[in-house]
């Protein structure tokens, strides 16, 4: 701890000295990367980060691990639990799995769309025919009175 604590006074006495101070991304600015200069960084993908828990159950998504999962911020995600892990899946992705996994199922040439179609409009049917007899069976009640 010595070690830190001299070090902070030799920055504080170091930059009141020079008499500019500068805070934040100004302290270490990055370099503008040159395309021919030299070869780009290696980017290697974030496999595991250590997140602390926040207030109301709340964590930070790593940048790296969005980007790798292909998500922004304010997009919706699928959270389930797996052997006591938290898994986490964009919503896009997910559809995109449940389409894969449902499509093994289709026929060939069958249309998923007339098919549904052709259920809901018997469904209805069946629907209108029983309001039509209840409807009936109150009418001539009423007149039976």
């Amino acid at each position: 701890m010595p070690y830190i604590r001299n070090m902070a006074r030799f920055w504080n006495e170091a930059t009141m000295a020079s008499g500019t101070r500068k805070a934040g991304f100004d302290e270490n600015p990055q370099t503008q990367f040159e395309a021919g200069s030299r070869k780009a960084p290696l980017r290697v993908p974030a496999k595991r980060e250590r997140v602390k828990l926040g207030e109301g159950g709340r964590f930070v998504i790593p940048a790296a691990m969005r980007e790798e999962m292909g998500v922004k911020p304010g997009e919706d995600l699928i959270l389930h639990v797996e052997n006591g892990e938290l898994r986490v899946r964009s919503w896009l992705q997910n559809l995109r799995r449940v389409q894969a996994e449902l499509s093994a199922l289709k026929k060939p040439g069958e249309s998923v769309v007339d098919e549904f179609l052709k259920e809901r409009r018997e469904e209805q049917r069946r629907s209108d025919e029983r309001l039509d007899r209840l409807h009936a069976e109150g009418t001539a009640r009423k007149g039976a009175k």
